[in-house]
C-alpha cells in the first residue's frame, strides 16, 4: 500500500532569511495567510518565530514574486484574488511553460523523471481524490516542473516559472477550501513520457491543454464564488464562501467573456 508519508520533496539548507520567505511563501500558498489579509511584520515575527528583519526581507521577496503587494498608507497585505491575476498567470504560463520542453536532461535526470512519473501514477489512480492525498500529488507535480526548468540553464525564467506555480496553486488551494469543485490534476506523466521520448511537439500539447484546464477551472470558480474577497481572513471567516447560485452555462459564457 502507497503511504502518503513516502513521498516527500528534497528540502535544501536554508538561512534565516530563505527559511522566513519559505515559511510565509507556504502559509500564502496554502492560504493560512488570506487573500487580501493585512500583514503585521511584528505579528508575523510572533506567529512564525521568526526574526523582524527576516520577515521585512522575505516580504520584499515575495512582493517580488506578486504574492504580497504593498502601499506607504495600508503597509502590506497578500496579494486579492482577481480576474486579472488569473489572466495574467495564464498568458505568462503559456508563454514560459514551453521552454521546459527543451530541457537538457542527463540518464539520472531521466531516472528521477520516470520516478516522479510512476508516483504520480500511482496516486492518481486512487478510487477517491480526497483532501489528504491531493497534495502529495500536486508536490510530485510541482517535482516534475522543477527538474524540468532546472535543467534550462536560465536561472531567472526558472524563478519566473516558480512564482507562477506558487500564484497557481494558491489560488486554486483558495478555491478549493471555499468551494466543492476541486481541480482534477494534469496527467504529468504523459508529459515526463514526451519529453523524455524526444516528442517535443506531444509535450507543448500537453502544456497548453494542463493550462487551458486550470484557467477554464479558476475563472469558473472566481465567478461563481464573487472571490474579490479583499481583506477577508479565511482564517476568520473559517471557510465560509459566498455563493452567487449561477448555473454552469452562465459561469462559462462569463468566463469567455473575461479571457476576451
Amino acid at each position: 500500500m502507497l503511504d502518503n508519508d513516502t513521498y516527500a520533496s528534497p528540502l535544501p539548507a536554508a538561512g534565516k532569511a530563505e527559511i522566513a520567505e519559505a515559511a510565509l511563501r507556504n502559509a500564502i500558498v496554502t492560504c493560512v495567510l488570506a487573500p487580501g489579509e493585512r500583514l503585521s511584520e511584528a505579528a508575523l515575527a510572533e506567529e512564525f518565530a521568526l526574526g523582524r528583519g527576516a520577515v521585512r526581507s522575505a516580504l520584499a521577496k515575495l512582493k517580488a514574486s506578486g504574492l504580497v503587494s504593498s502601499s506607504a498608507r495600508s503597509g502590506w497585505s497578500v496579494t486579492p484574488v482577481s480576474a486579472g491575476e488569473i489572466r495574467e498567470l495564464s498568458a505568462a504560463r503559456r508563454q514560459l511553460e514551453p521552454l521546459i520542453s527543451s530541457a537538457m536532461l542527463d540518464d539520472t535526470d531521466r531516472q528521477r523523471l520516470k520516478g516522479f512519473a510512476e508516483m504520480h501514477i500511482a496516486l492518481t489512480q486512487r478510487q477517491a481524490l480526497d483532501t489528504d492525498i491531493v497534495p502529495t500529488i500536486r508536490r510530485c507535480e510541482r517535482d516534475i516542473l522543477e527538474l524540468l526548468a532546472g535543467r534550462l540553464a536560465m536561472p531567472i525564467v526558472h524563478g519566473w516559472l516558480s512564482d507562477l506555480w506558487d500564484r497557481a496553486v494558491r489560488l486554486v488551494n483558495f478555491f478549493e477550501v471555499s468551494g466543492r469543485v476541486r481541480l482534477i490534476p494534469a496527467n504529468r506523466s504523459r508529459l515526463v513520457e514526451a519529453i523524455i521520448d524526444g516528442r517535443k511537439a506531444d509535450a507543448l500539447e500537453h502544456l497548453a491543454t494542463a493550462n487551458t484546464a486550470l484557467e477554464t477551472y479558476l475563472l469558473d470558480r472566481f465567478l461563481e464564488s464573487e472571490a474579490m474577497v479583499g481583506g477577508k481572513s479565511a482564517r476568520r471567516s473559517a471557510g465560509k464562501s459566498k455563493a452567487s447560485g449561477s448555473q454552469h452555462k452562465s459561469a462559462t459564457d462569463k468566463t469567455r467573456t473575461l479571457r476576451g
